[in-house]
């Protein structure tokens, strides 16, 4: 492509040359070789043990003790790999290491090994034949490559995988057999002390058996004789069988070896750690887990040499400063289970308050208490006898004592604050037929921070004293989910709650000093009928009444006579089994088997409740629509106008609409609906 001429300015800026993007590793060092350019050098902090010449190196790993250490080397990069493993000239470095591996040198490999082959072949890991999951153990058979690991399980499996022929060749499987078998038996024996290699028992892998007797009689057949090809591998074998077996017997005793001085060396360090541990004062299993002794104590085991005072003394400070941090770890430890321990003893000594009927603040207040603090501590204070904690606050007047003092101290300013928003303030009387403001059912109150009340007042939606005291915010931090510190500020006068239940003492006739006047309100049932709702005859008990008196700003209320009452009973409730979370609650609000008690005129349902009629609207009785519904002959015009219809049965959660949407009701309770008593009892 020409490129553009362009004309020159020399007060404009130079043009910055745009670069290529940068080659990947691949093609920069294809790039490098085919234009030769220049190695870069080598930046500060990088690796320059594989640049070192062979001699250096080898001079270095000649040092060690086994070849399972240059092996890994090798492994570490691929220039290594090819210095140490495809260099031939480097064989001298794997044979010198051989010959003088602890416990003793290695036997010389068969001429199909590599020096670097060899080593990978008796120190490298594999499959465990039976469960077949890694491990690092030797093979337990070098002849037949097998290899267990240290499940005892697998040893004792193994046998399912190997079959005896020695009767098959009637005690000359030794003369005839060309294949290797296992060694001897006792390969397979955790023990190895006192296991000699030698044993008439021939075992061979099921797998080798079945290949080795066609190839045996092929090759031993007269008539057809066996092919050349045949002839030729079989013949290979024979020759090679002897030396392939004796290299397998001398490496298991080589193992046997390896194996009693693996034992030896760690049990001499173990009683070595065991001696310093015991001058030093320390801990002997903490000092075996130390990260730094830890490290020195395996290698040494893994290498086959003993832990010196000289391999000690350079980390001795570094190992006693981690034993003094793992004893601040356990101490911790144990000092938070403590903590927890006696956290949940005032629990249940604040649940068994609660249960008595004891007014108590919520259980992070109550944990507040001056005689809670004490006895419940803190992580890192005093730490009392944490057993015995529950079964002093259980037995002890003392405690008892010292909690009601405490609650009734914490108490005081909260009565004394509610009594006010009541109008009583400094309240004092010397009658003791006379209930306090607070005690009596006109004292209700609302929580004007998160105007939330726990689950035993769903249904009042307000807040007795009880209430007042054990109510608990909701945290907005919903990462720690720490509570909100209680305040008595928080609380003001619930007037709507307050006003009907006043009105409904007055149509009893009693007053709210009364202290019967629970009792006497709650034995109304549901008898009580609200007038503010005009479109509909309204019915329920005093619980109900309560909560229901937030929907109007100034309820009225009347207390109908025995024997009338509305078509279809009030339930009492029936709203709380349908919203339970359980499958037969869902089951149920799954059914279509609940109308609306305000879309039935008041009029029409009076007068049912008083004629024992069942009208509901333009002379059709819910009997017979209920019939037409569960009737499945309706025809599609039916259907149409069933579901058109206000009456129409629905289930829960699109009872919950039809309110919301047409009523303007948001929290269904009892009041609002009813069920066919047929459908609910199956």
């Amino acid at each position: 492509m020409p490129s553009r001429s362009i004309g020159t300015d020399h007060n404009s800026p130079p043009k910055v040359p745009i670069l290529p993007p940068p080659l990947t590793k691949k093609r920069r060092t294809s790039v490098q070789e085919l234009q030769g350019l220049p190695e870069p050098e080598s930046a500060p902090g990088q690796c320059l043990f594989p640049t070192l010449p062979l001699e250096l190196l080898a001079e270095i790993l000649i040092q060690t003790n086994s070849p399972r250490d240059v092996l890994s080397v090798a492994r570490t990069s691929k220039l290594l790999c090819s210095t140490l493993v495809c260099n031939p000239a480097a064989d001298f470095i794997w044979r010198t290491i051989r010959k003088k591996c602890l416990p003793h040198a290695l036997p010389e490999p068969t001429p199909n090994f590599s020096e670097a082959a060899y080593a990978a072949f008796v120190y490298d890991g594999g499959s465990c034949d039976v469960c077949k999951k890694g491990t690092t153990e030797f093979y337990a058979s070098f002849a037949t490559r097998t290899r267990l690991c240290r499940d005892s399980r697998c040893k004792k499996n193994i046998r399912k995988y190997l079959m005896d022929v020695t009767h098959i060749f009637k005690g000359h499987a030794r003369d005839e057999i060309w294949i290797p078998y296992v060694e001897s038996n006792h390969c397979f024996d955790p023990n190895l002390d006192n296991a000699g290699p030698d044993n008439p028992t021939i075992l061979m892998k099921k797998s080798e058996w079945e290949r080795f007797r066609v190839d045996y009689a092929a090759f031993s057949a007269l008539s057809p004789p066996p092919s050349e090809g045949l002839r030729k591998a079989c013949t290979d074998q024979i020759v090679k069988f002897p030396k392939v077996m004796e290299l397998a017997v001398a490496l298991h005793k080589w193992k046997r070896t390896y194996v009693t001085m693996h034992r030896t060396t760690k049990t001499k360090n173990e009683a070595w750690a065991k001696a310093l541990a015991t001058r030093e004062g320390w801990n002997e299993h903490d000092l075996l887990n130390s990260q730094s002794y830890g490290s020195l104590h395996r290698h040494k085991n893994y290498v086959l040499e003993e832990v010196t005072l000289r391999d000690f003394l350079p980390i001795k400070p570094l190992v006693e400063a981690q034993l003094l941090k793992m004893q601040i770890h356990r101490q911790n430890r144990e000092n938070e289970a403590s903590y927890r321990q006696r956290r949940d003893d005032v629990e249940q000594y604040y649940n068994r308050l609660r249960s008595a009927g004891t007014v108590v603040p919520s259980l992070y207040e109550f944990r507040k208490l001056s005689v809670m603090t004490t006895m419940q501590g803190s992580v890192t204070g005093s730490r009392p006898n944490s057993s015995g904690l529950a079964k002093d606050m259980k037995n002890s007047a003392l405690v008892a004592e010292l909690v009601a003092a405490d609650l009734k101290t914490w108490m005081a300013s909260a009565r004394e604050k509610l009594s006010e928003l009541l109008g009583f303030p400094k309240w004092r009387s010397a009658s003791k037929t006379k209930l306090h403001p607070l005690d009596r059912i006109t004292a209700r109150f609302r929580c004007q921070g998160c105007g939330k009340v726990a689950k035993r007042y769903e249904k009042e939606r307000c807040l007795d004293f009880t209430g007042v005291c054990a109510h608990e915010c909701p945290s907005d931090d919903k990462k720690h989910k720490k509570p909100v510190d209680w305040s008595i500020d928080r609380f003001i006068k619930d007037e709507k709650a307050s006003n009907v239940i006043a009105r409904l003492l007055t149509l009893v006739g009693i007053t709210d000093e009364d202290v019967n006047a629970y009792n006497t309100v709650k034995m109304l049932g549901a008898h009580i009928r609200c007038l503010s709702c005009e479109h509909a005859f309204i019915v329920m008990d005093f619980p109900t009444l309560i909560g229901h008196s937030h929907r109007h700003d100034n309820m009225q209320v009347a207390i109908l006579p025995k024997g009338e009452g509305p078509e279809r009973a009030f339930e009492a409730g029936l709203s709380a089994k349908l919203m339970d979370k359980g499958s037969k609650s869902r089951k149920l609000r799954s059914e279509a088997n609940y109308r609306c008690r305000h879309c039935v005129a008041a009029s029409e349902s009076a007068d049912a409740g008083m004629d024992g009629g069942e009208q509901v609207s333009t002379g059709e009785s819910i009997a017979k629509e209920s019939h037409m519904e569960d009737s499945q002959t309706g025809n599609q015009e039916r259907r149409q106008r069933n579901k058109k219809s206000k009456l129409r049965s629905m289930d829960f959660n699109a009872l919950r609409s039809h309110l919301k949407g047409l009523h303007g009701i948001e929290m269904v309770s009892d009041e609002d609906f009813f069920a066919r008593p047929v459908k609910w009892q199956s």
